[in-house]
Formats: C-alpha cells, structure tokens, sequence
C-alpha cells in the first residue's frame, strides 16, 4: 500500500476540459482558415527576372520650389503654379488648427494614408506583407494558442494586389511563391496556399451566393437555371481538396488540426479518408439553420458527411449546435445524442463554444490619439441630443431596415423624443448586389427626416461608406445607447467591442436575440427586430435608464468580454478537442482492417471451408425501402463460383423470410439458406425447408402485432412486417427524431407487457424492432451447422450489425474451446485470454493460453454482451466436442474501425465484402481453367 498513489481532485482535474491549465501535447496546432490572417502586395506586375528601371528620385519639396522660383517668367507663371500645387499638397486652416482633421460625421471617409498603422506589417524584396482589417477575433484567437504550444496557420493568401493599386497580379510565377513562402514562414509560421481561378467559384459563388444566404435564411434569392451552382459546387470542393492535400503534406504523428469555417467544410471528411487516426476540431463560424431549412440545399449530404470527419465540431451557441445535431438525425439518419452524433460507428462530439474578443487591443483602439478629437466633434455636433449609433454591413440579414422602422415607431410613440434623439448609422458595404436594399434604406431614411425633421433637425444620419478605425471607436465610445437589430447573425463582435468603448459611459446596448452573441450578454436589453414596437419601447427604457441601472448592466457585460476573450476561445475549443480524441482514444475498441491478401492465402491452404453471410448490409448495401435490396448479379455470379467449389460451404444467415431468400438467391446452385435468424434452415443442394421452431408457443403473435399496431397508427411512415416465426416493426421512413422516441416507447411497452411474461425477446435493430422467439439466433444456426462441418480448416463469417454479432460470439467461443482442449491434451499450460481480448474479436487473443476450466468460466462469464443470452458461452467453450477442430477464423463487421464489436477483422462496406468473394471466386475459377 505504501506505493499507492492518491487519487486527489487535483489530479482528477488535470484529465477534465476547462481545468484552468493548458493540456500538455505531443504534436503541433495545425490551424487552418480561408485565409491568412495578411494581404499580399507586390511593388510591381513583372517577372520576377525582369529588370526595374527606377525612376529618379523626387527632390525634396524645398528644393523643387526655389528650382521653380528661378525658372519663373511670365509665360510659363501659370505652369509653374500648377506643378507648385501639385508638389505641395493644399491644407485646410481647419487642417493646420487640427492635424487629425476632426471633421463631423457627415464628413467620415476611410483615410488610409495614416501617418502611422498598428496593423503589423513586414517588407521583403518586392513584397509588403500588412495585418488584414477582418476576422480580428478569430486571428487572434488563433494566434494566441502560439504561447502555449508549437503551431503553424494553412490558409488561401487572398487576391494579391499591385501596392498602392486594387490591380491583382496577373500570375504569380514559381519563384515568387518560393519567396512569399519562406516570408510567410519566417514571419508567422504561415503555409500559404495559391488558389487559380477555381477561387472565385468557391469564393465569390458557391460561399456567398450558395451557403452564406441559406445558412442564414435566405432561401434561393439568388437560385439560377443551376448551372452556376454546378460550377460553383465543382470549384468548393477542388478548393476544399486543395487545402487537405496541404495540410496531409505537413501533417505530423501527434498533430491536432483546427479547420475553422464554412469556407472548408469538406476538409475534415478528406483528410479524414487519408488519415484516419488524425484528430480534427472544425469550428463553424456562420449561423447553422434548422434541418427545415438545410434539406433545402442540394449538396446538403455531402457537407454534412464533410463535416463529421471530424473528432469536435464546435458552434457559437448550443441552439445552432442543437440544428446540426438534428440535420445528422433528419437528413442522413445518424444516430445522435444532445453532445453527439454516431456516424459509421464513430462518435462526432458537438459543443458551444462562444467566441470573444481581444479587449486588451480594443482598448488600446479606444485610447489612440485620434480617437478623442472625433468624439468631440460628434459632441460637438449633437451637442444637446442622444446618439443613437448602429454600424452594420450592407445585408438584409444585419436588419438594417428592420433598425430604421424600430426608430420612427420610437418618434411616433413617444414624441417627447422629437428634436432630441438622433440615429448614426454607418452601413459599410460588403459583397454582392444589394441595390435594391440599399434603394430602400434612402427611402425610409427620407421618409423619417421629411416627417419628424426640420431645417435645424435631422433625426436620422445615414452614411453608406467605411469608416476608419478612429473613427469607428468614437462613434461607439460617444454613443448613448448602442442600437443592433439583426435579424440572423452567427457572432457580432461589434456588441462586444461597444462595451469596451462604453467603460467610462456606460451606455446601454439593445441587442437583438437573433445574434450569436445574445446568449452570452444576458444584461444587454434583448430586442425581437421584427417587434418593431417592442424595439422602440426598449429605446426609450435605455435612453430613460438610471445611472444605477446602467452601472449594474455595464459591470456584468464588461466582465463577461474581459474575461471571454479571444484567447479564452480559441484554448476553451483546443482543450476540449484534445480532451475528446483522448477519451477516444482510451475508449478505443479498434478493429484491425482484413487484409484480403491474408484471406486469400488462407483460403488456398485450406481444404475444407465454411462461409457465413449476412445479407442486408453485408452482401447488399442498406436501403431505405427493405423490398429494394436486390443482389447485383455479379453477386450472383461469385456466390455461384464458391458454391461451385467442392472444397466450399457456403450459407447465406439473414433475417429475412424464406420468400425472398428463395426468389433472390435461389438461382445460386448449392447454397444453404438461414431465414428469419435461424428460425427456418435450407441446407445446400435441399429443396425443402426445415423449421426450428414448429414446437414453440406462438401465441404471442397477436399481442404484439396489437402493441406494433398502435405505435404504426402513430407514427407516418413506419410499416409492420410479418414473419412467419418473428414481427418486426420498421421506422426507417418516420421521422428521424420522432420515429426514435417512438422505437424506445415501443420497447418499453414490449418488455412491460410481453417480455417480462412471454419466452420472446426484442431485438433493436437498424431503425426496426423484432420480436422473435427466445434461444433463436444467428449464433445457434451457425453452432448447429459447425458441429455437423467439424472438419473445416477455414471459418469465414461476415455480418454487419447486432444479429450478427451472435454469430461473431459464438464462433469466438468454438474457436477458444478447440484451442483450450487440444492444450489440455497437450499437457501445456497457458494463460487466459482477458475479457477485453474476447470482445475485441482478436486473433492473437486466441492464441493465449489457459490454466483451468475455472478461469475460464470466469473469463467467458464476464464477457460483455448486446444480449443477456449469449452468457451462456461457458457451456459451448468446455464442450470437449470441439476438440478436434483446427479452424483458421476470420470474423469479419462491416463497418468503421471503432465499432464496437466481436469480430477478427472490419471492412467498410459492403462493396469490400463482394470484392473479397470476387478475389476467392477468381482463384477458383483459374485453378479449374488450368487444370482443365
């Protein structure tokens, strides 16, 4: 005991998400977004051997006018005051009081000469390389995990420009990526990626055109005959296939990559497919729409499976996380929980994950110089009335219009507030056509300053340009309340920033509930933008509001973004990434991939074989309606090569009735048939069919298809179907959601009123439940038919979900007694296999040795289990009767790695299944052409 170490709640913690540490890893953050977080210019459009003529330098101004002075006569005086005007630029007396040029508002424009930028910037050869304005909070919420852990950032360089121009370079040549690299890399661990023409398409079309306006609401504004869309869909997913190449290339064992956006939804699928134990995080930005509204989108499968390659897939607020959860369940079927989604048998964790700012840089924007002289000339201007101040991007979704209408009904209602209220609002234009949005705000602005203005009053100030960053910060740092109204927005930042502006005002924010960051600013005043009534009565409490009252709300708002920063974000997401993939990883039940070379070699030693298939999902693919599952005749084909085979048993173990066992596989020569999970068996080369179960009590038919009946009357689209020995009710065609509340109620009705009085027992299948008799199962057919076949050298059983898996246990079970008793005849001592090494399904497993029968009862006992019924094992593994068989078995699912299950080995679908008898039928059919 003295070794023992205490497990305190200090060590438990170090294992939990959000533990107030950073979580030690071995590999890299790849971080990877649309683009970088830099624009790119060029001094020049040229080849980078051409050879630059540099023009002569310029003299300095004082030089140029006493040059000018001397040269001066009468004839050429009015020259020579032009080139003086052009030399010196004019200045304004305003100018030489002021050298910030406070102008008022009306007078805002975009100044980008400044005399100096905090936006970092970096020169090299013929390159500037300069901080982008957009994106703040992401960029710096990635660039902060940069003090903790190693990273590197992949993302698109953006359009790069001729400097001083809006001229893209035509072509950038080899040797200018090889230096734009190597720039990027020195400077900050950036991999640039060089997007062509596809770029636009992805970009331009199918991001903004396509899923921008969906993921926001906007169904088909912009909806063309299609054949845009299928241009744009081609260059999304060659762009999405262009940055997971890049990241495989410089992925590392240990790695953790961070996709961010809905630019790359189908990397994480992709890299996926390559790299199938690498850990992804995708975090998606925009607004995630209800599954009523997803459906609508044509390629809404493919991004979905896109998305769920990843390991974490995190959102801005539960509600849009509760949406995607919910379009995996409707859409593709998957299985899901509140934090999860089950796909192919692998568990995609969902969460929320707020995203903040970085207050300390907004901070440090509010205090620059330049910021205090426009905030007086604003006062200055409005001197005796309240600002109102709202600064949105041109889109119909910022609710713009929405704001406009919410304000006249304020100076309709409350007139009071004619004369003394103002509205600034400053909406910078963005991507796409917006001229009949931008028709309508000047004409309600219009509306509002001719019905409540005068020649001394305007009630509402409209400016439809950029503003700069000083300028930006005094609008927000002199506003009496802050005013946003959109009507669907993933995350507005610009809410955060206006608390940070208002640390020594105090002024209140009015925030429209549609916004991502609602749910995270709680003592803002929450507004309905459509309640246009509601939002100017919220008007009017905050331009009323007490000073006690807006210190109460200020200090908790200004707490939670002081405290929630960017930073906060960007190591809350990464912990519970690295927390998930290592919760994963212990709960990992991976089965080893069949290696059909390794089949194929086994095969040709053995000299006698025993073949167990499944039918839906193992030798056909799933569908949704069971009648269309048809086998393929190349199907056909390779079954009927095996069968032809003297040295082949083969046995087709399904769940379906004799009928349509007989009418789709009865033209296969030599082929035994298993109906109904073993009720009912058709040996090879037998016409007719032998029952299992001619001496049970059925009488429990009409009970349950009564409780079957109800729960159909209930739920549209689900359907019974009856058997002779079994029923079985589907819901694959209900409702996702509704249809699987309705399968657990059902089954609780069963086990009440059935099971707990009846010998059946109910099986929870792919989207159905059965009722069948109790001790009838795959595993016992294929029991019964072994110990007739105890000669076969060769086991090979393939299946696909819990039925099948009767099967897997049961021949696990044969094969560790013939190995048990052939030991023990042997005299040799060996070790048990532990219950873990039973459920993986291992072969090695298989190979250990055993001390005694105890052990083994124990061992055998405690082996986990779908069905309580399958404990019976111990008394199949100490039958000595199997102590002449010396079989090689290969127990193979269908399905992921990570399934849960007893078989050997795993393949992914059901084509690999075919292809495997394709391989064994081929060789057959060689060695019958050459030895003929």
């Amino acid at each position: 005991m003295a070794n023992t170490e205490i497990l305190t709640a200090e060590k438990v913690a170090h294992y939990l998400p959000f533990s107030g540490h950073s979580p030690t890893i071995q590999g890299r953050i790849i971080n990877v977004t649309h683009q970088i977080p830099f624009n790119i210019h060029k001094s020049h459009d040229l080849r980078p051997d051409a050879m630059l003529i540099s023009p002569p330098r310029s003299p300095p101004l004082e030089i140029t006018k006493q040059r000018l002075k001397q040269e001066t006569t009468v004839e050429n005086m009015e020259a020579v005051k032009q080139e003086l005007a052009i030399a010196e630029p004019v200045v304004t007396p305003l100018e030489k009081k002021d050298p910030v040029a406070a102008a008022p508002v009306s007078k805002l424009a975009r100044h980008h000469q400044r005399g100096h930028t905090l936006r970092v910037k970096f020169h090299a050869a013929d390159w500037t390389v300069v901080q982008r304005r957009g994106h703040a909070a992401l960029y710096a919420g990635i660039q902060s995990l940069s003090k903790n852990y190693e990273t590197i950032h992949i993302g698109w360089t953006g359009p790069i420009r001729v400097k001083g121009t809006k001229q893209a370079v035509r072509h950038i040549y080899q040797e200018d990526k090889v230096k734009l690299e190597k720039l990027l890399w020195d400077t900050d661990r950036i991999v640039p990626i060089f997007l062509d023409k596809k770029s636009h398409g992805h970009y331009e079309g199918y991001c903004k055109q396509v899923l921008w306006p969906l993921f926001h609401y906007i169904v088909g504004a912009t909806a063309t005959d299609g054949r845009n869309e299928k241009q744009y869909w081609a260059d999304y997913v060659a762009v999405n296939q262009q940055f997971a190449d890049m990241i495989i290339a410089h992925y590392r064992e240990g790695d953790y990559i961070c996709v961010h956006d809905y630019h790359l939804l189908l990397v994480p699928d992709m890299v996926r497919s390559k790299i199938p134990n690498a850990v992804i995080g995708l975090f998606f930005h925009a607004t995630m729409p209800s599954s009523e509204i997803l459906r609508c989108l044509t390629t809404r499968n493919t991004i979905l499976r896109g998305m769920l390659g990843s390991t974490l897939i995190g959102f801005q607020t539960y509600s849009y996380a509760r949406h995607f959860i919910s379009s995996c369940t409707r859409v593709l079927g998957c299985e899901s929980t509140q934090v999860g989604v089950n796909y192919n048998g692998h568990m995609v964790a969902v969460g929320a994950f707020p995203i903040g700012i970085d207050s300390d840089r907004v901070h440090m924007y509010c205090k620059q110089p330049g910021v205090e002289p426009k905030m007086s000339a604003i006062r200055d201007m409005y001197s005796d009335k309240k600002i109102v101040i709202g600064r949105d991007k041109l889109d119909s979704t910022k609710g713009v219009l929405q704001k406009l209408h919410a304000f006249e009904q304020l100076l309709e209602r409350y007139p009071e507030w004619r004369n003394k209220v103002v509205l600034i609002q400053v909406a910078t234009p963005t991507f796409g056509e917006h001229g009949k949005l931008e028709s309508k705000i000047s004409e309600t602005v219009s509306h509002i300053n001719s019905t409540y203005g005068s020649l001394e009053f305007t009630p509402v100030h409209y400016f439809h340009q950029d503003v700069d960053r000083d300028e930006y910060y005094a609008l927000l740092s002199v506003a009496d309340v802050g005013l946003i109204t959109c009507i669907r927005d993933g995350m507005n930042t610009t809410s955060f920033e206006f608390i940070i502006c208002q640390h020594e005002r105090r002024s209140p924010l009015i925030l429209s509930e549609f916004a991502g960051t609602a749910g995270s600013l709680s003592a803002a005043i929450h507004v309905n933008p459509w309640d246009f009534a509601g939002v100017a009565r919220a008007l009017n409490d905050a331009l009323n509001m007490s000073d006690e009252d807006k210190l109460t709300r200020h200090e908790q708002l200004y707490k939670h973004v002081t405290s929630h920063t960017a930073s906060y974000w960007a190591h809350s997401f990464l912990t519970q990434l690295i927390s998930v993939s290592e919760q994963q990883s212990l709960q990992s039940h991976a089965t080893p991939a069949l290696n059909p070379l390794t089949l194929l070699h086994q095969y040709k030693l053995s000299n006698k074989r025993l073949m167990f298939f499944d039918y839906d999902g193992t030798l056909t693919p799933i569908v949704s309606t069971p009648s269309a599952a048809k086998p393929s005749p190349k199907l056909l084909t390779y079954l009927q090569a095996l069968c032809d085979d003297p040295k082949n048993l083969v046995w087709v173990v399904s769940g379906r009735d004799q009928a349509t066992l007989e009418d789709w596989l009865g033209s296969v020569r030599g082929l035994g048939f298993s109906a109904e999970h073993g009720c009912y068996v058709k040996p090879p080369n037998v016409d007719e069919w032998t029952s299992i179960v001619d001496d049970v009590d059925m009488s429990w038919k009409s009970d349950v298809t009564e409780i079957f009946t109800y729960y159909t009357e209930r739920t549209q689209g689900s359907f019974i179907e009856f058997k002779k020995s079994s029923i079985t009710w589907h819901y694959r065609m209900a409702d996702a959601e509704y249809g699987e509340f309705q399968a657990k109620e059902c089954q609780n009705h069963l086990e009440n009123a059935i099971v707990s009085k009846l010998p059946v027992e109910i099986l929870v299948g792919k989207k159905n439940l059965e009722v069948r008799p109790m001790s009838i199962n795959k595993g016992e057919i294929v029991k019964r038919i072994l110990s007739q076949n105890m000669d076969s050298d060769l086991v090979i059983c393939a299946g696909d979900d819990k039925t099948d898996e009767d099967m897997f246990r049961m021949l696990n079970s044969i094969n560790l007694a013939s190995k048990f008793h052939r030991a023990k005849q042997k005299d040799a001592a060996i070790v048990p296999p532990s219950p873990a090494s039973i459920d993986s399904g291992s072969t090695s497993s298989l190979a250990s040795t055993i001390t005694t029968s105890s052990t083994l009862q124990d061992v055998t006992n405690n082996s986990t289990s779908p069905h309580a019924r399958t404990r019976r094992s111990p008394s199949v593994a100490l039958s000595p009767i199997w102590s002449e068989m010396a079989m090689q078995l290969f127990s193979i699912t269908v399905g992921p790695p990570e399934k849960k299950t007893l078989a050997n080995w795993h393949v992914r679908s059901s084509e690999d299944v075919v292809e495997c008898l394709r391989t064994m039928a081929e060789t057959e059919t060689t060695r019958d052409l050459s030895a003929n």
